[in-house]
């Protein structure tokens, strides 16, 4: 099995204005996805080069009862909130959460048409843990649609991403398990740090 980071998700209350915070912030400025039926949520996407940025928010349109957008929609300010991983095989995703002690749900299939009309159809394996949650990343298959970080706003890069948590150890082992390749340090609370290379110098990304 194949794992590698596929996208990071910055959650904002409201997408326009963690849209145009990010596009201060890096000079590149995001451009609009689209929204995610029965989650409650939309997007807007910045080029990382092979990964994304997601800044994921709220939809309007949508109810926002028991889902991720009623949950970033309770956010005081906006942050880091989780991330993705990509792999061709949920199926073994699963096994080998299933193995480190971590039960999942899914494969679930999700949709969107992007503004220029092209359909991306994908599944999404999510974690289910009461101990570490969304410090765990979700996988995704996109099967046969285009990534979204060949189509997006280009200019940013990604020069480093590291996972906080206080039982630093523990979520190592859990990585190494599920072949997470990412370095998880130890801190007094649990969070997430990305760095950026941008037209505008160095950023630096952390949970709300």
């Amino acid at each position: 099995m194949s794992v590698e980071l596929d996208h990071i998700l910055w959650a904002a209350p409201d997408l326009d204005a963690g849209s145009a915070l990010i596009g201060r912030l890096t000079g590149v400025t995001p451009a609009r996805g689209g929204s995610h039926p029965g989650f409650g949520t939309r997007n807007s996407l910045l080029s990382l080069g092979g990964i994304y940025l997601e800044i994921i928010s709220p939809d309007p349109a949508q109810s926002l009862e028991g889902n991720r957008g009623g949950s970033i929609a309770a956010l005081a300010e906006p942050g880091l909130a989780t991330f993705a991983v990509r792999t061709t095989d949920l199926d073994a995703y699963a096994a080998a959460a299933a193995r480190a002690g971590i039960r999942t749900r899914g494969p679930i299939e999700m949709g969107r048409t992007r503004p220029d009309g092209v359909r991306l159809d994908w599944a999404c394996l999510y974690i289910e843990d009461t101990v570490f949650g969304e410090m765990i990343p979700f996988g995704i298959d996109w099967k046969a649609s285009p990534h979204p970080a060949a189509s997006t706003p280009t200019g940013a890069t990604l020069r480093e991403f590291t996972v906080h948590h206080p039982q630093a150890d523990a979520l190592a082992r859990i990585y190494g398990e599920m072949g997470i390749e990412v370095a998880v340090r130890l801190a007094a609370r649990p969070g997430f740090l990305a760095v950026l290379g941008t037209p505008r110098g160095e950023v630096v990304l952390t949970a709300s």
